[in-house]
C-alpha cells in the first residue's frame, strides 16, 4: 500500500530567501509524525504549502492518497481529506461554539442539516466542550479555543490532521489533557497526524517519527530517541561546538 502523503522536492522562495529547500518525506497511514525545528526553520511554511495557503515553486510534488494536490485551493485540499489547525486560534467571531464546528463540516462532499449538527455535537462532547455549545466563541478561554480548533478540523472528517503548535500558550495540566485527547483521536478514529510543537516533552511522547528541519532543509529523520542525540539537531538547537542532547525530558 502506498503512503498516505508523499512530498518530493518541496521548494519555496520568498524573494531572495529560500524558505523551504528540497524537502522530501512520506507519511504512512495511521502514523503520528512530528516536524521539529527552531524558530524560522520553515515548519509552518511547509504546512502552508501542503494545505494550499501558499503556492510552491515549480518542480515540487505532493501526492495525497494517490492524487496530486499542489496548486489546489485550500478548500479543495480540505475536501480531499486534509485538515489543519493554526498557530493562532482563528474562530469565527460572532458565531457560537456549535456553529463554529458546523462550519467546519460544510462543503460539497459534506453532510447536511441535522447530520452536521449531530456530528458537531459529538465532536464537542469528544473534546470536552459539550457544555459550551451555545456559548459565543469570543468568551472561550484560550485552552478551550485550542480544543475548538481541533473539533472544527475534525468536522471535515479528515484522513490527515495537521496540528500547528496545539500546546502553545497552555499550562501543564491543559497540555496533558490535550495530549491525551490527541492520543485518543489517533487510536479510536485511525487518524494520521502530523504535529508541529515546541513543547518537546509532550511532542516526543506523542510522535513515533520525527522530521527535523533547519533553515528550510531536512537535517535529520528518525525516532524521537534518535533525533534528540542527532548531531545536526543538537547543533540547530544548542549551537555549534556544544555537546549533549536536545532536552526533551
Amino acid at each position: 500500500m502506498s503512503a498516505l502523503l508523499e512530498v518530493s522536492r518541496l521548494n519555496k522562495h520568498f524573494g531572495g530567501l529560500h524558505a523551504v529547500k528540497d524537502v522530501s518525506f512520506t507519511v504512512e497511514r495511521g502514523e503520528v509524525i512530528g516536524i521539529l525545528g527552531p524558530n524560522g526553520a520553515g515548519k509552518t511554511t511547509v504546512y502552508n504549502l501542503l494545505t494550499g495557503f501558499i503556492a510552491p515553486d515549480a518542480g515540487s510534488t505532493v501526492i495525497f492518497d494517490g492524487r496530486p494536490v499542489l496548486g489546489l485551493a485550500p478548500h479543495r485540499i480540505a475536501g480531499l481529506g486534509i485538515s489543519r489547525t493554526f498557530q493562532l486560534c482563528r474562530p469565527f467571531v460572532g458565531l457560537s461554539v456549535m456553529e463554529n464546528v458546523i462550519v467546519g463540516g460544510l462543503g460539497p462532499a459534506r453532510d447536511r442539516s441535522a447530520r452536521l449538527h449531530d456530528r458537531a455535537a459529538s465532536l464537542l462532547q469528544r473534546v470536552g466542550l459539550a457544555g459550551k455549545a451555545e456559548v459565543a466563541v469570543e468568551v472561550l478561554s484560550y485552552g478551550d479555543q485550542r480544543r475548538l480548533e481541533i473539533a472544527r478540523a475534525l468536522a471535515a472528517r479528515p484522513a490527515l490532521l495537521m496540528l500547528d503548535e496545539p500546546f502553545a500558550g497552555l499550562g501543564s495540566a491543559e497540555i496533558a489533557d490535550l495530549s491525551t485527547l490527541i492520543r485518543q483521536l489517533h487510536a479510536d478514529e485511525g487518524l494520521t497526524v502530523i504535529l508541529i510543537e515546541h513543547k518537546l516533552r509532550e511532542f516526543m511522547r506523542l510522535v513515533s517519527r520525527v522530521i527535523a528541519l533547519d533553515f528550510g532543509e531536512v537535517i535529520a529523520e528518525g525516532t524521537p530517541e534518535q533525533i534528540v542525540v542527532h548531531p545536526a539537531v543538537i547543533e540547530a538547537y544548542i549551537g555549534r561546538g556544544n555537546e549533549g542532547s536536545v532536552d526533551a525530558a
